[in-house]
Order: structure tokens, then sequence, then C-alpha cells
């Protein structure tokens, strides 16, 4: 190589360190955001529509084609994948055809082995921590999502109503775009093919200063989780949040249990309770993100770490089911400011006032009454002993029952009996 090629390569690799590093900087005072739009169908071009259909079907052959060459021997492997625009696609009389990848982006293809590769990381770290039944890679009838690794900055047209995605012709009308404020920077997208439609989750970094931050109640809220009634407060406010199948979706059930497997009647009722059960899904998400806003407008909340996978155990599937417990627990504990109580925490037997747990106290039972003269709701009551083991300092989840009763019997000064028995829901 001649020194003058030599010295374009230096300056170039040292042009991208320092992009890098201005990057890094410029990422310590700003935060990530991702917004979600919606490609408008109607407004596609039979190109579009065919391109579109065709990029997650190639995205499809890469993905098994990598998978089938490294099985084939065992010095493949899918890190020494060379990337080409051919594929080898398996039919469905069992012999391989090759084709030919002419819509699918290059930096797509190498995000579809990225995402093989860190699967596979992670089985094996499954795998090492005990978990011999973690699986394996399997080969996938649809991918219903495409990472595009780097947007252009002209990524948005036309005043905030079209976009430019890689190799499809010409600009995408979508809708939602309004949602995400001027200035930002775009990082990167996943195109998502729904069966409500084609979507875009575009990934943002929006600086601190352009965040209005919103005044909080300064106050503990704590919140327990039930069946009878789903979120009950310390404030007193009883929630239910409910969304049961509809009867469309019971309909579409039936009529599928009678139609020949594999039939194109068949798929097109597999494609209509699809839809549905995305409507419910978005329903559940509406729920969920509204009952989060309201009880993140405090300063601290306190919960439990509720199991609700057993309380399908206990003839209680249908309410957990049709309710957004699980989803509300999810966000509220992936949030800095949420204590989590150890789920072993006698949160609803417990006497704050006395210091004694009533081990006798049953599910059906929902008023908590001790001899000292408390009586109330036992949900709310609940709630309020949330806040004030937070505030005697059991708010870890990794807190034993042994010191929690050796905390008691420092505090009131109260000898617990022995018991096995632990409590294992509020419900």
């Amino acid at each position: 190589m001649r020194k003058v090629d030599i010295q374009k390569r230096l300056a170039k690799n040292e042009s991208i360190r320092q992009t890098m590093k201005f990057t890094h900087d410029k990422r310590k005072n700003q935060v990530c955001k991702v917004y979600k739009v919606k490609i408008k169908q109607s407004a596609l071009s039979s190109t579009q529509k065919e391109q579109l259909t065709r990029m997650f079907l190639e995205a499809k052959w890469l993905y098994n084609d990598i998978l089938n060459w490294s099985t084939l021997s065992e010095d493949n492997s899918p890190f020494n994948y060379v990337i080409s625009n051919k594929v080898q696609v398996k039919l469905p009389d069992g012999s391989f055809e090759e084709r030919e990848l002419t819509t699918i982006h290059s930096q797509m293809k190498q995000e579809v082995q990225r995402q093989i590769c860190n699967n596979i990381k992670t089985l094996s770290k499954l795998k090492k921590r005990g978990l011999q039944n973690s699986g394996k890679l399997k080969f996938k009838s649809e991918v219903n999502k495409v990472h595009i690794k780097q947007l252009p900055k002209n990524f948005i047209r036309r005043g905030k109503h079209f976009v430019k995605i890689p190799n499809i012709k010409g600009e995408v009308r979508v809708n939602g775009l309004k949602q995400i404020p001027d200035g930002v920077d775009f990082a990167c997208a996943e195109l998502l093919n729904t069966p409500k439609g084609y979507y875009l989750t575009i990934t943002t970094y929006i600086s601190k200063d352009q965040i209005v931050k919103k005044s909080l109640i300064e106050d503990t809220l704590g919140i327990d989780f039930g069946c009878q009634t789903n979120f009950t407060t310390s404030k007193g406010e009883k929630i239910n949040c409910i969304v049961e199948e509809s009867e469309r979706l019971k309909r579409l059930q039936r009529k599928l249990a009678r139609q020949v497997k594999g039939s194109n009647n068949y798929k097109r009722t597999v494609h209509l309770l699809q839809v549905e059960y995305q409507k419910l899904s978005n329903k559940k998400n509406d729920l969920a993100n509204k009952v989060v806003h309201n009880f993140l407008q405090y300063q601290t909340v306190v919960i439990q770490d509720e199991q609700l996978h057993n309380w399908h155990k206990s003839n209680h599937g249908k309410a957990v089911q049709h309710s957004v417990m699980g989803r509300v627990k999810a966000k509220l504990i992936a949030n800095d400011k949420v204590v989590v109580l150890n789920k072993y925490i006698p949160t609803t037997k417990l006497c704050t006032n006395c210091g004694r747990i009533h081990n006798e106290i049953q599910l059906w039972d929902r008023q908590f009454v001790c001899s000292c003269g408390v009586s109330e709701d036992r949900d709310i009551h609940s709630a309020k002993t949330m806040i004030w083991l937070n505030n005697v300092g059991v708010g870890r989840t990794d807190f034993k029952r042994v010191e929690f009763e050796a905390l008691l019997n420092t505090i009131f000064g109260v000898r617990q009996p022995e018991t096995g028995k632990h409590e294992d829901s509020s419900l």
C-alpha cells in the first residue's frame, strides 16, 4: 500500500474517532426517547407495498439461511457467516433454492446477523447459570421487525408528514410525526409489521433543557395489588382495570376451530384473530400507561413484589388475565422512584400500631381488625403498611423474614410466634 493511501486511512480513522468522542460527550446532556408512528397504508403506492412486503420476506430468508448454514458443519458459526446478496431458501418439498436479496438494505442484513449472535450469547449465559432447558434458536416462519441502524439527517420530509426509509422508493407518508419535537437527534428506528399495519418506532435523543419537568406531589404512595380490586392506594382510592375478550374474538376462535388447518379461509381467520388480539393489547397498554402516569405523580411509590403468576393456581387466572396488573407492575419496577418490598413481608397481616402479625387472617377476610383497636379495610391497611415499612428501612427486595421479625422486636419489643407460613399475596 502506498504511503499516501496509508495517510488517508489514518486521517479517516482519526476523523471517525473524533466524531464518536463528540457524540459520546453530547449524549451526556441528552435523554433517549422513543416515538411510535404509523405508516399510512392507504397512501402507499403498489411499488412501496411490494417493497415493504419483500423486505420482511428477505429478512426471514436471511435469518433462516444463517441458522441453516451454521448446522451444516461444527466449524460453521453465525459469527463467521459472510453476508451476500444470495441465500438458500428451503421449499415445501424439502429441497433448497437459491434466491437473490434485492430489497433489504445492507445494514439491515448486518442487524439480522447481529440479532442471532446476541441471542446465542444470551442462551450461553443462561446455560452457564444452570438453566439447561433454555432451548436453542429455531427457524422462523415470519419476521415482523427490521432494524434500521442509521437514519439520514433529512429522515423527516415535507413538514412532518413523510419519512424516507432505506431501499423504499420515494417517500412514505406516516401519522404521528408531530409528537416529535424540533431539534432532536435521530439515532435508529425499527420497522414493524403488525396485524394492524406497518409502524415505525424511532429512537431519538433530546436535550435535557427541552424537557419540561412536571412538579411532583411531595408525598409517598403505597399501592396494594389484588384480584377483587386491582389497585388500592394508601389514599383510599380503589381502581379496577379490566379488559375482557370481545364477542368478535370469541366468535372468530369458534370459527377457526371448525376450519381446515392450512386452508385459505383458515389463514384469513388467523389474520382477523391477530387483529383482534392487537386491539385487545392496545387497550391494555393504554390503560396501564394511564394508571402508571397517575401513580408516578408522587415523589415516592411503594409496592410489593407480588408473584402474579402464582395467582393463576388459586382460581384467579381470569382475573389476572383480563387485568393490566402485570403491565403496571413491570412499568413501576422499571422506574427509579419506586420501592419494591420483598414478597414475603406480611404487609396485610402486620399491625403497625402494636407490631403484631396476624397469621390467622385468610383471603376472604376483607377487614383488618387488631385487638389494639385498629380496624380498617384490608387493602387500604396493606397499602399504608408498605409506606410504614419503607420508612423504617425495609425498602429492599432482599430483606429476609428473620431480619424483619428482629426489626419488629427492636421497634415494638414484641417477639413473633414461630410459624412457617408466609404471606404470598393480597388477593
